[in-house]
């Protein structure tokens, strides 16, 4: 959403199927590539392995979200993670650590002021 906002998207497409739909499919479903592929990795395949087998969006789109965040001056740390998991930057162990030790506080401004 914070991505979504700083490039001027509008927020309830974030907030509607398209975003939060995708996002549960790709969390809960096995029929997402995305989830099938980062399955695939925490068993130790490689990338290049599992684009052999079907093409994953969320690849590509990990490193332009991370690109788009550093443009636009956010830590997405979640953002991060996935793409740090995706190219072998990181470790599940670390990823867990990173994102769950961090200092707890308000994700957004906005969210505060109802936008959306």
């Amino acid at each position: 959403r914070q991505l979504c906002l700083a490039m001027g998207g509008n927020p309830r497409t974030i907030d509607g199927l398209a975003g939060v739909g995708d996002l549960m499919l790709t969390c809960f479903s096995s029929q997402s590539r995305n989830q099938r592929c980062g399955q695939r990795l925490m068993k130790g395949e490689t990338v290049a392995d599992i684009q052999q087998d079907m093409t994953v969006e969320g690849v590509p789109t990990s490193a332009v979200a991370v690109a788009y965040a550093d443009l636009c001056g956010l830590e997405l740390p979640i953002f991060r993670a996935v793409h740090g998991l995706i190219h072998k930057t990181i470790t599940p162990e670390e990823a867990l650590v990173g994102l769950m030790g961090r200092r707890s506080k308000r994700e957004t401004k906005q969210a505060l002021r109802g936008v959306g």
